[in-house]
């Protein structure tokens, strides 16, 4: 059973990307809002796939294979091991190639980890999945269209629209999978008992998110790292 729901997952995340690749390429969806829809709902789309798997102890490891054939791809298409222009233009900010082995790359090895040693009875884990891919994905495609004129003061790069969007997207997410969870028996919390943790978790790493510090680390890394390290004091 372990072995064919992640079959299908990997099968459905193949067809997603693939999707935005041939949007890209034909130019029917812009670059940029492109790689930022394929961040925002890669991610939740693959834990959707969670409740397909067994109770098995090993289940878990299964269901992380998905993301790890991923960031596989994304390495050999990065490294130029493997030719995809599509992929390229899709996922990559300027249209480089080594742009893949950077966010979209750790973008995917959170997914492993988060899957692996969080799983579906976590909340700081769906809470981390939730922000770094809702949250983060969001900031982005919302601050670009609605944050010219309300820029941070603190970071030009950021706007009090995109950061808005972080926390309620983020947030709403994260109950929304805690919910789910709870409500199909992997987790002991309810969403109601989670929401003011999970509020701390995303106002916490909303902040991360908006401070200058991108070009030394990635929102991909600051954000899930914040999240499970908080949430392992708060749940």
């Amino acid at each position: 059973r372990d072995a064919g729901a992640a079959l299908g997952a990997a099968v459905g995340a193949y067809l997603w990307v693939k999707l935005f690749d041939v949007l890209a390429s034909k130019k029917i969806l812009e670059r940029k809002l492109s790689r930022k829809v394929i961040h925002t709902t890669s991610g939740p789309f693959f834990a959707l796939t969670w409740p397909l798997f067994s109770s098995s102890p090993a289940a878990c490891y299964f269901a992380a294979c998905v993301p790890a054939l991923q960031a596989v791809r994304l390495f050999g298409i990065g490294s130029g091991l493997i030719k995809n222009e599509n992929a390229v233009r899709a996922v990559s900010r300027e249209g480089d190639k080594g742009e893949l082995l950077k966010g979209p790359l750790i973008y995917t090895i959170v997914l492993v980890v988060t899957t692996a040693l969080y799983w579906r009875g976590s909340p700081e884990g769906v809470a981390a999945l939730a922000l770094m891919c809702g949250g983060d994905g969001m900031a982005d495609i919302v601050g670009r269209r609605l944050g010219a004129g309300n820029k941070l003061p603190f970071n030009e790069d950021k706007s009090a629209a995109g950061s808005l969007a972080f926390f309620i997207v983020g947030f709403g997410m994260s109950v929304g999978f805690v919910a789910l969870f709870h409500h199909l028996g992997y987790m002991e919390m309810d969403a109601g008992a989670a929401a003011g943790r999970l509020a701390v978790l995303a106002a916490a790493c909303t902040v991360a998110e908006a401070l200058p510090v991108t070009g030394v680390l990635d929102d991909n890394i600051s954000v899930p790292v914040l999240a499970l390290v908080l949430g392992s004091f708060l749940f």
